[in-house]
């Protein structure tokens, strides 16, 4: 009886404990929904809660010794959000507009806080009456400049606007999908009506039987110009999304350019937009001062890309913002990516984009509406990607491009060098002549500067650059005639400098006099009647199966863009003749013709050294590499590894080794095709020189190449260098000869600020 009278009253107490939660509860819901629920509602309506991601930093590029060459350093980016900038603004263009030139104007070094207008108009006269004034041709430089507006559309910003990029990259690919997309509504008719024909042609299909959609082959900026293109947005812009009338052409122009970018990024709710990166204290203390002027306007604190170097720039590549047709192909897959994140777009940048990446964060933030953030209320830090230890040497690839600068200046055109460690493949430098500036790659006239130079200098010509290799392809024709067996140590040639095959002559003038040679001389004197026998006994059958065992005409799988090229023979003209009936079948003059490097031959100056360096090093062919490590964002540990990667053991017996190094060795000795650049030269050198007859848009010219390696008894370093128009292969010895001069001074790695322990690197 006791013992239920106790449960009775613990029952009661819990049923008043029960009462007295209820009770509460509901008095702070009639206070929540009756007595203050106007008020909440109110104050709900005036706050909002955003989301925006946290970049996170890219991993850093070092070169071989743990030199910085691409690191990152705080900036300062003017970020719009949508909802509070943008979304059913009616002054949202004016606005822009007002931002878009305070941002130019900070990329000029100009004042930020006064009338734009003025102030952009007095620079531009300025500007003009200075170039009027300039005798040298010089354009004055201002070292503080930064801002960069993010203006990803490919067109000039001032008139007479014109493209900025070569038609086969991703932004004029991007700018024709959406002119295509766009078409109707802006009223072009040409694309519209080559759109029509397009889907109303008979369907074709390709080699896989995949129909192959022919709208998206139309290139609609071959069918617009730019200017159009630009007064058709502008137009649309005025009478559709509200773009005050009357503006002057250049700020039409800057308004589409922006507005374009706006689009490629998707910028929405959920999407917020990068207005200029990197801007100056300056502008983001106006903005700060000027806050209610600029509601949905926020300055964030980012890491931005610091290039410590001016070099290797097509090895190192860009990095851009992720535009609409790389999201949907490539990054919408991906954890980790937004639309506005930043990616790699060339080089290194572009294939290491997994690795230096790392992971972005996110913070949360309640905002007023007038755009002022009220309170944060989460963030999820970011992860660092990884940093990248590349096999460059820094000193060696800044004096290649110094030499190949000032040693092809004078041609007009253009060349390579490439440097590899022959026992690894390792790539010590790998540069290309013209080459362009990274800290400046997105700037308007910089994109003019390089669409406007003929000479086309976003090419990479290491790896893409495709040549006959003229006289460096004896070495090969040398290897092969002595392995097949049709000339031995003793074999011996007179040349008078005329050879007479098929009723065809065929000249050699590398050497002044009739001589009677073996095959030691013959590469010494790069006779071409020596080796125009040896074709024609071996034929061009046997010729490209050896190419193809040095990997020449292959892609090497260097990993940052390459061509492959085309080894000379039967196999390759019949291709050719299969893409153009009307070209010619191979013949007994072609099997002449190849085996001094001519006929259907061209390579990549990354082949020709990874080709040589099979030779000296005794026939192992590697596969050439950029990287060495990647290490973690702190260097603490080893993400990947790299190691020497063979991709094929080449047999070639000692006595056609001893030869061809023999003969290699003669051509640098006084008398030899490069005596006059090495012959006193204090470290032996081994090479070859090659005189390659190009044409090009109907005008002939000679390339001038020279392979080298050293020290001869045990090579450390094989150098190819092209150069454009140079002529003879002595002309570009001078490049390589510099290189060496770097190569071989003495330890510098003492010199050189270690990196952390793990990374510290020797040669």
């Amino acid at each position: 009886m006791e013992n239920k009278h106790q449960l009775l009253r613990r029952l009661l107490a819990l049923l008043v404990m029960l009462l007295m939660c209820a009770g509460l509860a509901g008095s702070r819901l009639v206070d929540l929904q009756l007595v203050h629920g106007q008020e909440y509602l109110e104050r709900s309506a005036q706050f909002l809660t955003t989301t925006s991601t946290v970049s996170a930093a890219r991993g850093e590029i070092l070169d071989r010794y743990g030199r910085p060459m691409v690191s990152n350093k705080t900036g300062f980016s003017l970020v719009l959000m949508y909802s509070d900038f943008w979304e059913n603004k009616e002054d949202k263009f004016d606005r822009l507009l007002d931002l878009a030139q305070r941002v130019q104007a900070d990329a000029a070094g100009l004042d930020v806080t006064g009338d734009m207008a003025k102030v952009l108009a007095a620079a531009k006269t300025q500007q003009s009456a200075a170039d009027s004034e300039d005798t040298d041709g010089t354009e004055p430089e201002n070292e503080e400049a930064h801002a960069l507006l993010n203006d990803m559309l490919p067109i000039s910003a001032s008139a007479p606007y014109v493209y900025t990029a070569e038609a086969a990259s991703d932004s004029m690919t991007t700018l024709s999908s959406y002119i295509k997309d766009s078409c109707d509504t802006l009223g072009l008719s040409a694309v519209q009506s080559a759109v029509k024909q397009a889907r109303e042609a008979p369907a074709e299909y390709d080699a896989d039987g995949n129909e192959i959609d022919k709208v998206k082959r139309i290139d609609a900026t071959k069918l617009i110009s730019a200017s159009d293109f630009v007064t058709a947005m502008g137009k649309y812009m005025t009478e559709k999304l509200g773009l005050p009338s009357g503006l002057a052409p250049d700020d039409v122009r800057t308004m589409v350019g922006v507005y374009y970018s706006m689009r490629q990024v998707g910028f929405s709710k959920t999407i917020t937009f990068t207005l200029a990166d990197d801007v100056s204290m300056d502008l983001i203390a106006y903005i700060k001062e000027h806050h209610e002027d600029y509601p949905g306007v926020e300055v964030q604190s980012e890491a931005v890309r610091q290039y410590d170097t001016t070099a290797a720039a097509h090895v190192l590549g860009t990095v851009g913002v992720v535009d609409a047709s790389e999201w949907k192909d490539t990054y919408q897959a991906f954890p980790g990516y937004q639309m506005t994140s930043v990616v790699g777009k060339t080089g290194l940048e572009k294939s290491l984009e997994s690795y230096l990446h790392g992971s972005s964060g996110s913070r949360t933030v309640e905002t007023d509406l007038g755009g002022n953030a009220v309170a944060e209320q989460s963030t999820e830090a970011p992860h660092p990607g990884d940093n990248v230890v590349t096999t460059i040497d820094l000193d060696l690839q800044e004096a290649a491009e110094r030499s190949l600068a000032e040693n092809l200046a004078g041609n007009g055109r253009g060349g390579a060098a490439v440097a590899l460690d022959p026992n690894t493949g390792e790539v010590l430098a790998m540069a290309s002549y013209p080459t362009y500036s990274l800290a400046d790659y997105y700037s308007t006239s910089a994109a003019e500067d390089r669409t406007s130079d003929s000479r086309h200098p976003e090419m990479n010509r290491a790896t893409s650059g495709v040549y006959p290799p003229g006289s460096t392809f004896k070495v090969l024709s040398a290897i092969a005639g002595l392995e097949e067996g049709v000339i031995d140590a003793n074999t011996q040639i007179t040349c008078t400098g005329v050879f007479e095959y098929g009723g065809q002559k065929f000249t050699c003038n590398n050497h002044d006099t009739p001589m009677t040679l073996d095959v030691t001389s013959a590469l010494k004197y790069s006779c071409n009647t020596f080796f125009y026998t040896v074709g024609q006994k071996l034929t061009g059958a046997h010729l490209e199966k050896w190419s193809e065992r040095f990997g020449l005409g292959v892609v090497t799988g260097i990993g940052i863009g390459e061509r492959s090229g085309h080894a000379a023979g039967p196999t390759y003209r019949a291709e050719m003749k299969k893409a153009d009936p009307s070209t010619r079948d191979w013949q007994g003059g072609d099997d002449v013709t190849a085996a001094i490097g001519q006929s259907d031959n061209g390579f990549t100056p990354l082949q020709l050294a990874d080709y040589i360096s099979a030779v000296v090093n005794g026939g192992t062919l590697y596969q050439p590499t950029l990287v060495r490590s990647i290490k973690s964002y702190d260097f603490s540990s080893v993400v990947k590894s790299e190691t020497p990667s063979a991709k094929e053991k080449i047999e070639l017996s000692d006595e056609t080794r001893r030869l061809v190094m023999q003969g290699m060795s003669e051509v640098t000795d006084e008398g030899g095709t490069a005596g006059s650049v090495f012959a006193d030269y204090p470290i032996k050198v081994g090479g070859k020189t090659g005189t390659a007859e190009t044409y090009e848009n109907g005008e002939a010219f000679d390339n001038g190449l020279f392979i080298a390696f050293a020290p001869f008894e045990n090579p450390e370093i094989v150098i190819c260098v092209v150069g454009e128009g140079a002529g003879h292969g002595a002309y570009v010895a001078p490049v390589v000869r510099d290189m060496l001069d770097e190569f071989f001074t003495a330890d510098k790695v003492e010199n050189v600020d270690a990196v952390p322990a793990e990374n510290t690197l020797l040669r």
